[in-house]
């Protein structure tokens, strides 16, 4: 086997034995809590707290929690100590995420057709033309609020500005909301309600930190337990499960796919070779808040990457991740995957680069890291810019060029 020169920063024994035995037990602990966990959000909505709250409704909330963070900007954040509510805050933080819940099991799980992958077409046909769409494509923020409070007042005015001159915008973040930063539970929160008060335009996948091994270990659980309660971060754990891990966009010039980490790879046992899945046809088991009980697939789209510096001689295409889980792939694996899934270009997040982003694959695929501070490195944060009607012409932005 080829030994691969790895990324400066990749996370290499990110999911270690350590981190297998926090996860069991974070589960463990939590699972009477996360079977009954819809049962004691409704009662807590209904018991004699919520008459306490005064004249807040639920369909109050989105806007509170908008109203409450849009006052912060890079140079005034919020404490990490205090949040929107006070002594209520618990309560008004599980009712929108309840809310947010609702709103992804209804768009994204119905009974017909329930597979995690958002499909979105602005593909002409011979009947009808349909106009180019603006999208964005945020990588991994990781509790970088300086970060986050600059895109999303950019991303409201494109919305707005697309709705003046009659075009469709539309927002992914590409997980990891959570762990590595002090402000991952703010950074969440802004997210979770950006996406509430923008619903036709914004879009969150899950990434491998939405998940109890890893978000018990580095950081946002303890976080959460210190501030708030078990029963929220269970609560937290029960709305990541059911997050899609795919989008889709189907544009003129071909399929653009965005997902967290990596291609999936099945190998095959009695052959000694592999195959790559064909994702609408696939039987996933993603639902499910600890990755032990996920099924293959769904692992590896969370936590594989592209092979750096890969020896064209070699004849492996895959080899084990350095990072404790998943695969390493080679471009033939990647292209393999494009054509059986109709894929054109994918772009994904997952792993950590200075410059921010990383063309790979002949600039077919593309890693996207927005979060300016990571484990005390500095990055040059990015996201990118696309028109579905000029799919190849994306623009990579700098954050830091974003006035707060």
């Amino acid at each position: 086997m080829n030994t691969i020169v790895p990324n400066e920063f990749e996370e290499e024994n990110e999911f270690n034995e350590k981190t297998r035995i926090i996860g069991e037990q974070s589960y463990q602990t939590l699972k009477p809590t996360l079977s009954k966990i819809i049962e004691t959000q409704t009662q807590m909505i209904f018991d004699g707290k919520t008459q306490r709250l005064g004249e807040t409704k639920e369909s109050t909330i989105i806007d509170e929690f908008w109203s409450y963070y849009s006052q912060f900007s890079s140079e005034n954040l919020p404490s990490e100590e205090m949040y929107y509510g006070n002594e209520f805050a618990e309560l008004k933080i599980t009712i929108l995420i309840r809310m947010f819940q609702d709103f992804y099991l209804e768009r994204i799980y119905p009974i017909s057709f329930p597979v995690p992958i958002i499909h979105t077409s602005y593909r002409s046909s011979k009947n009808k033309s349909k106009n180019p769409a603006k999208m964005f494509f945020v990588g991994d923020t990781h509790g970088s609020f300086f970060d986050t409070i600059k895109l999303i007042p950019f991303f409201v005015k494109e919305i707005h500005k697309g709705e003046e001159k009659g075009y469709e915008v539309k927002i992914v973040f590409i997980g990891d909301f959570v762990d590595r930063g002090k402000l991952d539970i703010h950074n969440l929160l802004y997210i979770l309600t950006f996406n509430l008060k923008y619903q036709k335009n914004v879009l969150l996948l899950r990434g491998n930190h939405e998940e109890i091994s890893i978000n018990a270990h580095y950081g946002f659980g303890t976080r959460v337990m210190k501030h708030f309660s078990q029963l929220l971060f269970a609560s937290f754990n029960h709305m990541f499960k059911d997050l899609p891990l795919i989008a889709i966009f189907h544009c003129n010039e071909g399929g653009i796919m965005c997902l967290h980490g990596g291609i999936p790879i099945v190998p095959n046992i009695s052959t000694g070779g592999y195959e790559v899945p064909q994702l609408n046809t696939f039987q996933f088991n993603n639902r499910q808040v600890w990755i032990d009980e996920m099924d293959e697939v769904t692992q590896q789209i969370l936590w594989n990457d592209p092979i750096r510096n890969y020896d064209p001689n070699s004849p492996q295409k895959y080899f084990k991740s350095r990072r404790g889980i998943g695969f390493v792939f080679n471009h033939e694996i990647f292209n393999e995957f494009c054509v059986k899934n109709h894929v054109n270009l994918l772009f994904r997040g997952h792993q950590v680069f200075l410059e921010g982003f990383h063309k790979h694959f002949d600039n077919r695929f593309i890693t996207i890291f927005s979060a300016t501070n990571y484990v005390k490195k500095k990055i040059d944060a990015r996201f990118i810019e696309l028109d579905s009607g000029d799919i190849y012409n994306f623009k990579v932005h700098r954050i830091q060029n974003l006035s707060s």
